[in-house]
């Protein structure tokens, strides 16, 4: 089954559950009023109602079991991934044992959610191909690795080309003309997709995240995986084909369950 509800239908529903937080979503409640929450909430048992999703039997909400056990995936996931495709695609998939939940963002307003089959099945058939969107089987002409910042990778992303390419050059110690500036600023004049995927994960209370970007060019594609370096997160860049670039994807999952050093 499908549905499609607002931000603050979800935020409501999930709340009532026991959720603590709504990871990837943000919160739309920030600034009501605590007198504003009571109408928010009529106004969302109404429409449901219509959707023939809630009744009231005998003084009680009484929900369709499929929308709330979808609900109840979403309240008490403790592993969440994002997919972003071009920086404005949304898809957040909350896991359980046993299923997937898909929220796809509509616009700003209202998501799409949309149940899957097991974990393993959610990802082989619907996270990893749509990660691998654009790519081509191109064989790999550096080994070396570039670090960017988040926020230039999503400048050179939005202007198609590497703004400051005489800086990123002496950050490496290379000169400006070194193939490995040249084939990046080639990429990312003929991007195809740039897809984010982040993972997040809670254990022993606490929340850890993992991510990797993916650049897709007819040139080249590059993976940019998060990392720490000098005490800063940086995406260290570098070009993946076949095997390689699976390990860069799926090693989101395996990292974010690495319990970190305290």
């Amino acid at each position: 089954m499908n549905w499609t509800l607002t931000i603050k239908d979800l935020y409501l529903l999930t709340k009532m559950l026991g959720a603590k937080v709504l990871v990837g979503i943000p919160n739309p409640f920030l600034r009501h009023r605590a007198e504003d929450m009571e109408q928010e909430w009529e106004d969302t048992f109404k429409k449901l109602h219509k959707m023939e999703l809630v009744d009231l039997v005998e003084g009680e909400l009484k929900f369709e079991e499929d929308f709330i056990q979808t609900l109840w995936v979403m309240a008490k996931s403790n592993m969440i991934t994002e997919i972003l495709t071009d920086q404005s695609d949304q898809s957040l998939f909350y896991f359980s044992e046993d299923k997937v939940v898909e929220v796809r963002k509509r616009d700003e307003e209202a998501y799409d959610l949309q149940s899957h089959p097991a974990p393993d099945w959610t990802w082989n058939q619907v996270i990893i191909p749509r990660m691998l969107t654009g790519v081509e089987n191109i064989p790999v002409r550096q080994t070396k690795s570039l670090y960017l910042t988040p926020e230039e990778y999503n400048i050179y992303c939005a202007t198609m080309k590497l703004e400051n390419k005489d800086e990123l050059a002496k950050r490496h110690a290379l000169l400006v003309e070194e193939p490995i500036i040249k084939q990046l600023d080639m990429a990312i004049q003929r991007k195809i997709h740039t897809n984010r995927l982040m993972t997040f994960y809670r254990g022993d209370e606490q929340w850890r995240v993992e991510g990797m970007h993916l650049l897709t060019s007819p040139s080249a594609n590059w993976t940019l995986r998060m990392v720490q370096k000098d005490g800063n997160e940086v995406l260290e860049a570098k070009q993946s084909q076949g095997q390689a670039l699976m390990d860069e994807i799926l090693g989101v999952v395996q990292r974010v369950k690495v319990k970190q050093p305290s």
